[in-house]
Parts: C-alpha cells; sequence; structure tokens
C-alpha cells in the first residue's frame, strides 16, 4: 500500500501527468526517509502553545542548518502568530488518523497540528506549509475531505476540518467540499496507482 501525509498528498493533486510519474517514482525508488523541512515551524507552534518565551521560540526557529530552512519557517512562524497569536483557544493536537482508499491500495495519513474554539464550533487544522505549488481551491477542498474521511468517528468527529495555508496565510474548510470533491479525490488516487505501475 503506497502511503503519504496529506500534504504530501494534495500536492500530488496538483502535478500534471508527467510530474506526477516522476513524484511517485522517486517515492518507491527512494533510499531514505527524507528530511522534513518543517520540524521547527510545527515546534515553534506547540512552543508558543504552551506559552513559551518568544526567546525560547526564536531559538527553536534558528535551529536548523540551512538559512532558506530558517527564513522560510520563520516566515510561516509569523503568519500563523498573526493568524492565531491572541486565540487563547489553540490547543496541540498530537492524533493521528489515516484514510484508506483500499481500491487503489493508498493511505493518507493525517496529522493536524492544533485545533481552535471559533463561536461554538471546534476547529481541526491542518499545516500547509509549502512555497510550491500554490495550494488552490480544488485540492484544499480534496484534503479537508481527507481530514473529514480520517477523522469522522472519532473526539473530533463533530468539528470544522481546515487546511490552514500558512504560505499567504489563508485557511480553506471543509464548507466548500462537495460531490465533485469526491469524484476529484477518487480520480487523484486512480492517478497514482497507475504511475505506480509503470514505474
Amino acid at each position: 500500500m503506497l502511503s503519504f501525509s496529506l500534504p504530501t498528498f494534495v500536492k500530488l493533486c496538483h502535478l500534471d501527468p508527467h510530474q506526477l510519474l516522476n513524484e511517485i517514482d522517486k517515492k518507491l525508488n527512494s533510499t531514505g526517509p527524507g528530511h522534513s523541512f518543517h520540524w521547527s515551524l510545527r515546534k515553534a507552534i506547540y512552543a508558543h502553545i504552551d506559552g513559551a518565551a518568544e526567546q525560547e521560540i526564536d531559538g527553536i526557529l534558528n535551529t536548523p542548518t540551512k538559512d532558506a530552512e530558517r527564513k522560510y519557517n520563520r516566515a510561516a512562524y509569523e503568519k500563523f502568530k498573526s493568524r492565531f497569536g491572541n486565540n487563547r483557544s489553540l490547543e496541540k493536537i498530537e492524533d493521528t488518523e489515516s484514510h484508506l482508499v483500499r481500491e487503489h491500495g493508498i493511505e493518507i495519513r493525517v496529522e493536524p497540528w492544533f485545533s481552535t474554539i471559533e463561536k461554538g464550533q471546534l476547529h481541526l487544522h491542518v499545516v500547509w506549509a509549502n512555497a510550491s505549488p500554490d495550494l488552490i481551491q480544488r485540492n484544499a477542498n480534496i484534503g479537508c475531505l481527507v481530514i473529514s474521511e480520517a477523522f469522522a468517528t472519532t473526539r473530533f468527529g463533530n468539528s470544522r476540518y481546515c487546511i490552514m495555508d500558512l504560505t499567504k496565510p489563508k485557511r480553506f474548510t471543509d464548507k466548500t467540499v462537495s460531490s465533485r470533491t469526491q469524484l476529484a479525490l477518487e480520480n487523484t488516487c486512480a492517478s497514482i496507482a497507475r504511475c505506480a505501475q509503470q514505474v
């Protein structure tokens, strides 16, 4: 079974057939787990939620050895802080669930980073922090649908499911998910499965 994190899966939704084939080839023939580019961003957000001093958060964001990684994650953190910095309902989420698309042999792992309560409604947030591709509504809808499928029978079953794009910042929610979104999800999974058979 092919396994993807939700941000990686949503990224695949943006690719044309040639690009998709290349990405699946890289995944299937990779020799290592790869580097988690956004680990310092997540750690900084969690430190903020825990009430850490800005000096400590600054140290976390300065930890990566590559300058591009430090700058990028700092910019994303500042956008998080501008949107949620004064939200007292912020809570860390460390639950992971999966949505299985068995007919195509695909598992999509969903790891929300945090939740908020807004107008009495719990909002569960998966973070998108990729500079490229630019997250578009259609593919954000697919991501929100996957979150809802993964968490429907959990303690977060009555939540508003969100993808928080920290490159803008902009929040996408499951309000715009439709029957066409389900079809788009199925088509993407079928395309990934075909590519896996070709590499």
